[in-house]
């Protein structure tokens, strides 16, 4: 036999046993339902896996779900490509309900908009591609978000609300394209694995992860925003190394030669007025800071407590000077008195 057709031949068995193990691995339905046409519309396979079709159909305005009113199910409606699963006490899964390639699960859950999404207790998504989970939420903007306990977007598309269960008020979104929390527990951003770093938002009453309390903003470098509206920069002085004593009058010195003038950020309104240095300048003139694009509180209250310092040991002793002239002064004033008296009494 040519070794041509001996290769022919096997790849022709080896087509047909691909073919046969393809045949033996695709699912045979153990029963399939079809409609009038013939079309299959459900079936259920020996596998376990379960299909069942339909057509979806934007022109349908008659009531198109299977089942309406109150009780547990799981519905299908192709008409409008929408899911439901669970239990409803009324109109919640009625076809009036049924938003455009929807779904919705739980309890008394609605997914009124297209493509909207709703889970968990009484959740409502309202707006076109909206997402509404956990407990009595409402997701009403196009394209929101509601999560937790009582968030309500309010109408205000892409907005995202979140609420926690710490009151039965409602946390409603003010305004389009906004993030709202309501975390009374306060709000922990992490930026490292093992949660050393990072930012805490929290109520006055709790102690940060950096052990702050009495604090809105604590951070895990050691500064804080105090509940009083103080800024409070880390300073701790195991915090820091490489300690250098300074010459207060350098300092004056350097700040003398540094243009302190009035001005304005160009972000802000030209009546909006500010006093201080530029930070090229302040750079220039004392090194300080980790670049020349801003100035460090702690750097210009270390340059002004400088300053001071500087100022008070020279008032220090500028005393002593006046005090000593003072007293040169009265030693002369005696010595005149006394000469005087003496002259005075060689003239008699």
């Amino acid at each position: 036999m040519p070794a041509a057709l001996t290769r022919s031949t096997i790849m022709s068995t080896a087509l047909c046993a691909a073919a046969a193990w393809v045949h033996a691995q695709s699912p045979d339905p153990l029963f399939t339902v079809r409609d009038g046409g013939g079309t299959a519309r459900a079936s259920v396979h020996g596998t376990g896996a379960l299909y069942v079709g339909g057509a979806y159909d934007n022109t349908v305005f008659t009531p198109v779900a299977p089942v309406e009113g109150a009780g547990t199910r799981l519905v299908w409606v192709p008409e409008k490509a929408a899911f439901r699963v669970g239990q409803v006490t009324g109109t919640q899964w009625d076809s009036t309900n049924l938003g455009d390639y929807s779904f919705a699960a739980g309890l008394d859950t609605r997914a009124l908009g297209a493509h909207a999404v709703a889970f968990g207790n009484g959740s409502v998504a309202a707006g076109g591609a909206s997402f509404a989970a956990g407990d009595t939420n409402t997701a009403s903007g196009a394209a929101s978000v509601a999560l937790g306990y009582h968030a309500h977007t309010n109408a205000r598309q892409g907005s995202f609300v979140f609420s926690d269960r710490s009151s039965v008020d409602e946390v409603r979104a003010g305004v389009n394209h906004s993030a709202n929390w309501r975390v009374s527990g306060g709000f922990r951003i992490f930026t490292s694995s093992n949660l050393s770093t990072g930012v805490t938002i929290q109520s006055g009453a709790s102690v940060s992860n950096w052990g702050q309390a009495s604090a809105v903003i604590s951070t895990s470098t050691g500064a804080m925003l105090t509940t009083g509206g103080v800024w409070q920069n880390a300073s701790d002085v195991n915090r820091k190394h490489l300690f250098a004593p300074v010459d207060g009058e350098a300092v004056l010195a350097r700040l003398r030669s540094v243009p302190i003038q009035e001005w304005s950020y160009r972000a802000e309104p030209d009546e909006v007025r500010h006093l201080g240095p530029t930070s090229q300048d302040f750079r220039a003139a004392f090194g300080l800071g980790q670049d020349d694009k801003s100035i460090g509180t702690v750097d210009a209250d270390g340059v002004a407590l400088a300053g001071v310092q500087a100022l008070d040991a020279r008032t220090l002793r500028q005393g002593d000077e006046i005090a000593a002239l003072r007293a040169e002064n009265q030693a002369l004033r005696e010595r005149l008195a006394a000469i005087e008296r003496a002259l005075g009494a060689a003239g008699q």
